[in-house]
């Protein structure tokens, strides 16, 4: 597993590494360069998760966690020496994947590297299902607008509105829903 960490400051980033390193020899432990951002050191290092060290509570640190999370999705674990409700919410809704307060035991950073990454990429998966649920709604919505439509302006039943858009999906060789929403945008644009 290669591992980015983050130190802001540079007061725990060689403890923490001495620490992964004499846990687990296969973790490649890398280190953010100081004049380079987080998401530039995650483009050029790769790693497989970020950990994030602070001294402190820092809003422009989050927001470097923030634009990481908006441009690739990996599991990022902050550690931070105070604790504060207000950050910690904060630091999930930007893409934290885990948040800790500095003074764990060593042996305990392997479970919570190993939980991290559960809990990201069980995240990852439901991101996905919800993704794929709200196209399949926008879908249904869309064929439904198109079949009311087809009933007010053209005076079809409703189930010939559905064969009209079926038959124009097939000649079209497009899925049902794109058709109803080309149907949909033509007829707001007052064409036939």
């Amino acid at each position: 597993m290669k591992i980015l960490i983050a130190d802001c400051d540079g007061t725990h980033a060689a403890a923490l590494t001495a620490q992964l390193q004499a846990l687990d020899a296969s973790f490649s432990i890398m280190r953010a360069a100081g004049s380079e951002n987080l998401l530039d050191s995650v483009r050029r290092l790769e790693p497989d998760l970020v950990l994030v060290d602070m001294a402190r509570p820092d809003r422009d640190g989050l927001d470097s966690v923030r634009l990481l999370s908006q441009e690739r999705l990996l599991p990022v674990l902050l550690f931070i020496d105070e604790d504060d409700t207000a950050f910690m919410e904060e630091a999930f809704s930007a893409g934290v994947s885990s948040y800790h307060v500095h003074g764990m035991a060593p042996l305990a950073i392997k479970p919570i590297l190993r939980a991290a990454m559960a809990v990201f990429q069980r995240l990852h998966v439901l991101s996905h299902r919800l993704a794929a649920a709200e196209e399949q709604i926008a879908a249904r919505q869309a064929v439904e607008a198109a079949k009311r439509l087809l009933m007010t302006e053209d005076k079809m039943s409703e189930p010939a509105a559905h064969k009209f858009l079926q038959r124009r999906a097939m000649d079209q060789q497009k899925k049902l829903a794109d058709v109803a929403s080309a149907l949909l945008n033509s007829r707001r644009k007052g064409e036939t």
